[in-house]
């Protein structure tokens, strides 16, 4: 079963280790995600807003007097052989200064990127601006991609030249006008290297696990593509997933065991309007037999002692 091409999230589990908010490009407060968690019945939970740890506090204040295990953790935007990739780092020391600004710069200028990308849209006659739509979604958070194009075609609405993209549905509008040489170009802002990352979270004390590879890549390639990601230090692979159908699961943890990285689950969750094959959290299309385990697996690769700065 599938819902829009997606995989239907419909198997409860009681760990899930991929969730957002509006701290980022989620639709609800930490503390109101963290009260579905709860009612959702989970026993372990990480709030992993993309480049952002902002919200992992008040989350764990709703969640752990309710006696759900909370796990501190962010989304990390990296990019490798020139590919964007997203990191998932679990376990890092919140009160780390120097790991927070380091994310917090990569959401920085992913800000700055979307400034631009108004400013582009002003310059050819859209009546949109920066600060109506910062004013709107926040200026300090990227907000969902969708949103954010919406708002976009609403300015638009009467210009002919976009009459015929529907909201909601935004691919032919990003290949006939956000690519290079189109009209809405913008390049690609600066993120970090993915090797880069996982020194990052290994000096804040924590683990670095892939982020729904069958996503970024090909099936066929995911065997060539892990094997030459194993050995840039990550810790595990993101197998179960509302990103990944019941093939990409069986091939991922077939490929986990063979290069001895720890398989791990989370719905990616944003709130019901923005994913609706993943109603909730705590709802995968398949899950894990022990999630448990895995959770146990994270723990112990924990670095023992933060690695020395320069």
């Amino acid at each position: 079963m599938s819902a829009g091409g997606r995989p239907v999230a419909d198997q409860p589990t009681s760990v899930d280790l991929h969730l957002h908010t509006l701290v980022s490009d989620g639709d609800e407060s930490p503390a109101d995600l963290a009260r579905r968690c709860v009612a959702a019945g989970l026993r372990v939970a990480a709030c992993t807003d993309h480049d952002s740890v902002a919200g992992v506090a008040e989350f764990a204040a709703v969640a752990e007097p309710a006696g759900l295990q909370v796990i501190p953790g962010c989304e990390v935007t990296v990019t490798w052989r020139g590919q964007e990739l997203h990191c998932l780092a679990y376990y890092v020391d919140l009160h780390d200064a120097v790991f927070r600004d380091r994310v917090d710069n990569v959401r920085r200028v992913e800000v700055a990127w979307w400034r631009d990308w108004f400013d582009q849209a002003a310059t050819i006659g859209v009546p949109v601006d920066w600060a109506t739509a910062a004013r709107r979604f926040g200026a300090d958070r990227v907000a969902y991609i969708g949103d954010y194009l919406d708002f976009f075609l609403d300015a638009a609405a009467g210009d002919p030249r976009f009459a015929d993209y529907p909201r909601g549905n935004h691919a032919r509008l990003i290949k006939e006008w956000c690519k290079p040489g189109q009209p809405l170009h913008v390049p690609h802002p600066w993120r970090p290297e993915l090797a880069e990352v996982v020194r990052w979270v290994a000096e804040a004390g924590g683990v670095t696990v892939l982020a729904h590879p069958a996503r970024a890549f090909p099936a066929d390639e995911l065997p060539d593509r892990l094997a030459d990601l194993a050995g840039l230090g990550l810790t595990g692979i993101e197998v179960w997933t509302t990103w990944h159908d019941a093939g990409d699961i069986d091939r991922l943890a077939g490929l986990c065991d063979r290069h001895g990285l720890v398989a791990t689950q989370g719905s990616d969750y944003h709130g019901v309007r923005l994913k609706p094959w993943a109603p909730s959290p705590g709802l995968v299309p398949a899950r894990a037999a022990d999630p448990m385990e895995m959770v146990a697996r994270l723990e112990a690769a924990r670095p023992a002692v933060a690695g020395n700065r320069p």
